[in-house]
């Protein structure tokens, strides 16, 4: 800018001459009455020229301003109920306010805030909401770029909002200040209640229970306690010995009822204990009667038939019941599901009776298989017979996703004996294992489940199970793992309600004083715990229409999604599993409440981690006027000498245009009475 602006002085500077001698030049031949009148000619066109080539140039002058700027010193005070000693906040007010010399050193602002941040005008702790995060986050974008720093005073008590000990300001440090009392009130609470949403009647489930205590670091104890419509159920002792501040204790109920049922927890509260609200906590579970009868039918005697008894006999939840065709018939009736070894022609009244009834099959082929029976009742497995019978190896499918097998060393395992042609099912379809044959791949099925019209189908196309269970015994010295996945297939095949595999555990009103939790437990195909899948919550305020979607993370034996930062209001909500079809839908309310309990106590250990993150010292309302001191004393918050540059026009265009129309008036005029014009 600065060599534009010497250009534009530079051409005033030679414009100014040749203005004069321009105008002496028109005047000079010019015959007038006297000189005085030639001379005031000559002026006013050389001012009229002048006046032009100032608006066409428009020359400025720069002028400097040094000014003092005083750094921002932003008071955030806690405005919640929970603030007990607010007449000291309030002395610590008046004395910083009438302090002239702090005031001379800094521009000084007064935040108040419960569940917003705004200007103080006056104290008055009614807040019943906290954002200490929320507060410091706004407050540090209003204030920009602007030196200083942020002294908050607060209990370190939050409702709702972001997590403040995790924020650091970019732009100023933060000096957190603790109100209050710092040995938190004794309290003991449930933090969590866990088990599988779904159990067996008449057998016992596993139960977990997470308690908290804070407050002093001694010895307590108590009892936690479970009911059941009014009934107690179940005692246990708790002892927190001295400093622990946690504990997870592990238990059992029992219920001999079907469906769905409720279990209330009680924790007794302790001596001193001033807040009891989060001493209780719920259970929902539901309750099913898993006793599985599977028919096992073959009509030659092969050692599979053994293996696979033994297999699913070491459950002790299933009965396998063996039988020749011809015995089966009167049997379909009384079983969950029926085992097809080898089917063949003696199959056939069999296999006409089951094509009308919807029951579970689980179809094992090889080399003496009537395909034209299997068809019979399910079409949609087709077979191209070459006639050619092989050792086929196998090979795993890592995709598979309706349940996760116990066993999984696949590749050691021994080949199966099958006719070697390609095995495909022409309805949508899981395949677990696919052949090979000298280590190549063959676009076949081996082991594959599919479900058509509600009808659960397992086809294993292979004989010779018995090699694989004797090699499992020879990996691992025990047959658990392999007969658990001969169980697993057992329970995929079990008749089953349509039921969701989602289960909700959510309160349908929340008050945002208590821990806002939303938990979702999900079933695969077998009723086992799946925390694999990718869950996703999409939440409508219906006041606002405001839509929220929050993915659930897998914490422990659920999903879990934390609440606590919604507003206030009713919220419908759609829980699904991203890439499935399942998913639920509800409502709930977050209300208001009054969230302020611990009055007169403080958070400390929050604010001295938020202390340390910002690199400070944590200080108390003791100590405000050594601080006051220091923050005088610091270089880094001097005020700062500023120089600014404006530049200004010479002469405003419009003033020049005015005065450029006034003097060729008064030359025209002149020109005028003189005749010259």
């Amino acid at each position: 800018m600065e060599p534009f602006l010497q250009n534009q002085w530079l051409w005033m500077i030679i414009l100014v001459p040749m203005s004069l001698i321009l105008s002496f030049y028109l005047y000079a031949k010019v015959s007038l009455p006297s000189k005085g009148i030639r001379s005031l000619l000559i002026v006013l066109r050389t001012i009229s020229l002048i006046l032009i080539f100032i608006i066409l140039i428009n020359p400025q002058i720069r002028q400097k301003s040094v000014s003092l700027v005083y750094p921002q010193l932003s008071i955030l005070l806690d405005q919640s109920k929970s603030i007990a000693d607010s007449t000291a906040i309030a002395v610590f007010m008046d004395e910083w306010k009438n302090d002239q010399e702090l005031n001379s050193k800094f521009k000084i602002s007064w935040y108040g805030f419960g569940q917003e941040v705004q200007p103080l005008v006056s104290l008055n702790f009614k807040e019943t909401q906290t954002n200490i995060g929320g507060a410091v986050r706004n407050l540090d974008r209003i204030l920009g770029q602007s030196q200083g720093l942020i002294l908050a005073m607060t209990d370190g008590q939050q409702t709702e909002g972001p997590n403040y000990a995790y924020y650091k300001s970019k732009n100023r440090p933060i000096y957190p200040v603790i109100v209050g009392d710092t040995i938190w009130p004794e309290d003991i609470a449930i933090q969590r209640v866990t088990a599988n949403p779904v159990v067996r009647k008449g057998q016992a489930f596993e139960v977990e229970i997470l308690i908290n205590r804070s407050g002093s670091s001694n010895l307590i104890t108590t009892q936690l306690e479970a009911f059941q419509n009014g009934r107690k159920v179940k005692t246990i002792p708790v002892k927190f010995p001295e400093g622990a501040t946690r504990q997870l204790i592990q238990t059992e109920l029992f219920t001999d009822k079907l469906g769905y049922q409720t279990f209330n927890w009680v924790l007794n509260s302790i001596p001193a204990e001033q807040i009891t609200f989060n001493n209780t906590a719920t259970l929902n579970i539901e309750a099913i009667d898993e006793q599985r009868r599977i028919l096992l039918v073959y009509n030659n005697v092969h050692p599979d038939i053994g293996t696979l008894y033994r297999g699913l006999m070491a459950d002790d939840r299933t009965e396998v019941i063996q039988a020749r065709p011809n015995k089966a018939l009167s049997l379909l009736e009384d079983v969950d599901a029926v085992i097809l070894y080898q089917p063949s022609q003696e199959f056939s009244e069999l296999m006409g009776l089951m094509a009308n009834k919807p029951i579970n099959t689980w179809i094992i082929s090889g080399p003496q298989t009537q395909w034209s029976e299997i068809s019979r009742i399910q079409p949609n497995i087709k077979k191209e017979l070459i006639g050619v019978h092989d050792a086929l190896f196998t090979r795993s499918n890592p995709s598979f996703s309706l349940f996760q097998s116990p066993w999984n060393q696949w590749s050691g395992l021994p080949p199966l004996v099958s006719d070697i042609g390609q095995l495909s099912i022409e309805v949508p379809h899981q395949v677990l294992l696919s052949p090979m044959i000298q280590n190549q791949p063959l676009n076949s099925v081996q082991l594959g489940f599919f479900e058509d019209n509600g009808v659960r189908w397992v086809l294993w196309d292979g004989i010779d199970l018995w090699r694989w269970r004797v090699e499992a015994y020879r990996q691992s010295n025990a047959h658990e793992a392999f007969d658990s996945f001969l169980g697993i297939i057992a329970k995929y095949l079990s008749k089953h309600r349509d039921k969701s595999r989602l289960k909700l555990d959510y309160k349908a009103v929340y008050t945002q004083m208590a821990q806002a939790e939303f938990y979702v437990q999900y079933l695969d195909k077998t009723d086992a715990l799946d925390l694999t899948a990718n869950i996703e919550m999409r939440l409508t305020h219906k006041l606002s229409n405001q839509v929220i979607v929050r993915p659930l993370l897998a914490d422990n034996k659920q999903y879990k999604l934390n609440l606590s930062d919604l507003p206030v209001g009713t919220y419908d909500f759609t829980v699904r599993v991203i890439g499935g079809e399942d998913q639920k839908s509800g409502q709930f309310e977050i209300a208001p409440a009054d969230n302020e309990f611990g009055q007169g106590f403080a958070k400390i250990q929050p604010m001295r981690q938020w202390a340390e993150l910002n690199q400070v010292a944590l200080r108390d309302l003791s100590q405000m006027s050594e601080f006051k001191a220091y923050l005088k004393s610091q270089k880094e918050f001097l005020p700062r000498e500023v120089v600014t540059f404006k530049n200004l026009d010479f002469i405003r265009w419009y003033y020049a245009l005015a005065f450029l129309i006034l003097i060729s008036a008064l030359e025209w005029f002149i020109r005028k009475y003189n005749g010259l014009i």
